[in-house]
């Protein structure tokens, strides 16, 4: 076992990923829509990962030592990973990582988190595969993370297979094919109420709109594809609008609502509508959480960003570019 470094970056989702696929076993975390996703170059995730110092496990997030749910996810998905190198029992590791970006607070911080942990253990471990077996591993861990192996623009396919071995992530265009921004809105510094998964599975149980949710999301994809393709930034911009506002009715139709906006959130989303009807043009998506992101074109990110800035309660706004592949190194 060697000592590896990775980085990763988040990505967010322009065509959402709301809901795990039922009946499916729940290591393989499918999930129940396909989706699109930017990779960010401003937020990322840097995990190293080598052998335990005192021959017990630790994992240390931003300076912290952590034995809870987070660790015990982490540990399991070395185990995951450590069977694939050798298929013996793994030796005790020290996981130590550091987000670029707020943790659990809906900026995608376990796609960033579990990206670079997966790179850098794959690196360690020696696993022998691919970038789409590494995307698939990754998935196992978080959702969002298998599209965070690339940069650009990326896809997660559903996929149909019960062993979960067609749900994978792939590359649609790289960063440079197109210059758009991504102004990310933060609305509070509060971590959020529920978590993703568990919302989740509480939408897919009680929401009278889940169903029409996931009937609707994969047109939704393909005419996303084609803006893309053709550059088209009003008519992505209308689908990622509709695909993020879908999801959120379906969660604040579930029983107990789920409700990750405040305030500041809403009058942010007002803001970006009036000031795309003056002639700034800014869409809006917002993930499982209280912050807006806003796409639009670079030329236009700076003035959004400053205007939204000015949105009572809005602690801080970010433009981020289009990010590049997760990569490792093998440091001893």
């Amino acid at each position: 076992m060697l000592t590896a470094k990775a980085v990763a970056h988040s990505n967010i989702a322009l065509c959402k990923y709301w809901g795990k696929r039922h009946g499916a076993a729940a290591e393989l975390n499918l999930p129940a829509t396909s989706s699109l996703s930017l990779t960010l170059d401003a937020l990322w995730t840097e995990t190293e990962v080598g052998p335990a110092i005192e021959g017990q496990d630790s994992f240390v997030l931003d300076g912290t030592e952590h034995h809870d749910d987070a660790a015990r996810k982490v540990f399991a998905h070395l185990d995951r990973l450590y069977r694939l190198a050798s298929g013996a029992p793994r030796p005790p590791c020290r996981v130590r990582s550091v987000n670029h970006l707020p943790t659990a607070a809906g900026l995608a911080s376990s796609a960033s988190g579990f990206a670079a942990l997966t790179v850098a253990a794959a690196a360690a471990f020696g696993v022998a595969v691919d970038r789409t077996g590494l995307s698939s591993l990754a998935r196992m861990g978080s959702g969002s993370a298998a599209r965070s192996l690339w940069g650009g623009f990326v896809r997660l396919d559903r996929g149909i297979r019960p062993d979960g071995s067609d749900c994978v992530a792939r590359p649609l265009l790289p960063p440079e094919h197109w210059d758009l921004r991504l102004v990310v809105v933060q609305t509070t510094a509060a971590k959020k109420p529920i978590g993703s998964t568990a919302g989740m599975e509480r939408s897919r149980t009680t929401s009278p709109y889940y169903n029409a949710w996931i009937e609707t999301s994969e047109s939704d994809l393909d005419g996303a594809e084609r803006a893309l393709a053709d550059r088209d930034l009003p008519a992505l911009g209308r689908i990622v609008e509709h695909s993020c506002f879908k999801m959120h009715a379906c969660m604040l139709a579930s029983d107990p609502a789920i409700l990750y906006w405040n305030g500041t959130t809403v009058e942010v989303v007002r803001e970006v509508i009036a000031l795309r009807s003056r002639g700034l043009r800014g869409y809006v998506t917002i993930d499982a959480g209280p912050h807006v992101k806003v796409l639009c074109m670079a030329a236009d990110a700076e003035p959004l960003a400053r205007n939204l800035r000015d949105v009572p309660g809005v602690i801080a706004t970010q433009v981020c570019a289009p990010g590049p592949d997760a990569h490792s190194e093998v440091l001893a």
